[in-house]
């Protein structure tokens, strides 16, 4: 007779079937179906809260008109969590370099390596992209771009899970670069020689570029600039298309300009001392404009049209620049990951300590492409730092105020000894590399300060005294105006004013304080249920924007660890 144990198990592997079935009759019937296998990371936010602490010690300050730039220590999916508390819908660009997945070992599920003898390989990495995407685009304002580099190994899998969860109308484009122009050692049949990005909008029809990335053969070509940018001059005569270049062909397009004596201003209609302008070559073939006359009238509105007197007569010119739509092939030599990407970092940390980190130069491509110069980068799989410097060399270059968010675990000391240091010399400066000056606040996401998850009294005041830096990276405001019992007051470089009470205790004082700044105050007040006690503030009304804690904190966890 079966034991009561046997009948239990039996039970459940019943209940484990009936379930599969379900699924099964509710699987799509187009898009990417893997095996899902639960991950320790995300399970864990369902009994506990992931919380930031601050490492003081390794703060970096060299200007206070400069973006606080964040780096967080931890893994990513707790990271990501708090992210969508602080920074849900305020990031302009989201760009990664996850593992590969290429069976090499080169990464952790649950804290086992994955190797290319694992029969779930592709079902666990699909499953950590697939939950930590989701959260990232969250994080992305209707405008942002998300962008993931990636080889072949996985890249039609990636492909197809980031269609399902941006949509493919939001796809933009999947841009092959070359980093390896010689190919991989020891490959069969082919050797890549390359590697992808996919780019994704939140919303295609919000997004835009900023900026076209000229190669140097292209800068060479493009060699005139003015307030919009670099452009060449094209001859405003029609000089291809075949017959319909032609007057007899198309007669429309054959009528005449005038233009000033000084060559400034254009008509089409006939002026004293303005000089007529014809599309007849030099050979004396009757051609057509490039364009009707409305629409060349649209162009000198634009300052598109430049006219130059040549050999006696009137010749017109169109600043071509390039077009907004790029080529998704990427050969520049800059983009090469060993000079441009390993070796560079060898030199900033003195020694080899990190394999295969991306060119510099295509971050800083890519970023001028999608970042404008007050945008928010992210980066949750940071790994060296590239972005993160990227991002430092642009502002640099062009005065910009970008902020990045750098994201890292320490496996083999990788944010400790490798990311943190990169970017603390590229800020201060190393060896004859003068610094590029920045400022940086490093932040763990430790598994050793979670909240219960329980929505206890207790717990919801441990989540409020644990909540100073996520309020801090919420509203931008890390400079200490006031600390005084049970409540703090910050601030920023804009003026803007945080205040945080603890305790009842600390109301009164905290509001003697507000009458002495007399400036809004963004102020987040401990309450046990999600009022704000607006009551006990009528006095200042005028002058404080209050939110409760932990309940601002608590309703976002709900949502997304559900």
């Amino acid at each position: 007779m079966p034991n009561i144990k046997s009948l239990q198990n039996f039970q459940k592997e019943i209940e484990d079937l009936k379930s599969e079935i379900k699924k099964l009759k509710n699987r799509k019937k187009y898009g990417l179906v893997w095996e899902e296998k639960p991950e320790e990371v995300v399970e864990l936010c369902k009994e506990k809260l992931p919380v930031l602490t601050e490492d003081n010690k390794r703060e970096i300050r060299t200007d206070k008109e400069k973006p606080v730039n964040i780096l967080i220590e931890g893994d990513n999916y707790h990271a990501l969590s708090v992210l969508n508390y602080t920074h849900q819908a305020k990031v302009d660009v989201i760009y990664i370099d996850p593992p590969y997945n290429t069976g090499a070992k080169d990464w952790k599920y649950n804290n086992d390596f994955i190797d290319s003898n694992d029969t779930y390989r592709h079902s666990k990495w699909i499953s950590m992209m697939n939950s930590r995407i989701h959260l990232a685009k969250k994080l992305l304002k209707n405008t942002g771009v998300f962008i993931c580099a990636i080889d072949h190994y996985e890249l039609s899998n990636l492909g197809l899970l980031c269609d399902e969860i941006f949509g493919e109308e939001n796809r933009l484009g999947i841009v092959t670069v070359v980093h390896k122009p010689e190919g991989r050692q020891f490959a069969n049949f082919f050797s890549p020689s390359n590697e992808f990005m996919l780019v994704y909008a939140r919303n295609k029809n919000l997004a835009k570029f900023q900026k076209v990335v000229l190669s140097e053969e292209k800068g060479e070509e493009f060699d005139e600039e003015d307030e919009k940018g670099r452009f060449k001059l094209q001859n405003f005569i029609r000089l291809t298309d075949g017959k319909y270049s032609l007057r007899e062909n198309k007669p429309t397009g054959f009528y005449p300009i005038y233009v000033s004596s000084d060559l400034t201003k254009f008509s089409l209609e006939k002026k004293p001392n303005y000089e007529i302008a014809l599309p007849i070559t030099n050979k004396g073939v009757e051609r057509v404009w490039k364009t009707l006359g409305d629409t060349f009238m649209e162009k000198v509105e634009d300052g598109a049209i430049v006219a130059k007197k040549e050999s006696g007569k009137i010749v017109l010119y169109e600043k071509f620049r390039l077009s907004q739509v790029l080529t998704t092939h990427w050969i520049d030599k800059k983009y090469h990951g060993y000079h441009y990407g390993t070796k560079l970092l060898e030199e900033i940390l003195g020694e080899k300590i990190f394999d295969f980190p991306k060119s510099l130069y295509l971050l800083i491509d890519i970023l001028k492409i999608t970042a404008n110069e007050n945008a928010t980068v992210l980066d949750f799989f940071a790994g060296s730092g590239t972005t993160g410097h990227a991002v430092l060399e642009l502002n640099k270059a062009d005065g910009g105020n970008r902020q990045v968010i750098l994201c890292t675990n320490n496996e083999n000391y990788i944010a400790e000894k490798v990311c943190y240091p990169r970017i603390k010399k590229v800020i201060e400066g190393y060896r004859s590399n003068k610094g590029l000056g920045g400022n940086l606040k490093y932040f763990k996401a430790d598994k050793a300060y979670f909240i219960e998850a329980k929505p206890t009294d207790i717990n919801k005041k441990k989540l409020v005294d644990k909540s100073t830096e996520m309020l801090c990276l919420k509203e931008n405001c890390f400079e200490v105006v006031k600390k005084g019992q049970n409540f703090k007051i910050f601030t920023n470089n804009k003026n803007k004013y945080l205040g945080i009470i603890y305790d009842d205790t600390g109301i009164e004082l905290f509001k003697k304080e507000v009458k002495k700044l007399n400036e809004k105050i963004i102020t987040y007040i401990f309450s046990l249920d999600d009022s704000a006690r607006e009551e006990e503030f009528e006095d200042i009304e005028k002058l404080v924007e209050l939110k409760p804690i932990p309940a601002v904190i608590l309703n976002v966890y709900k949502k997304i660890f559900k």
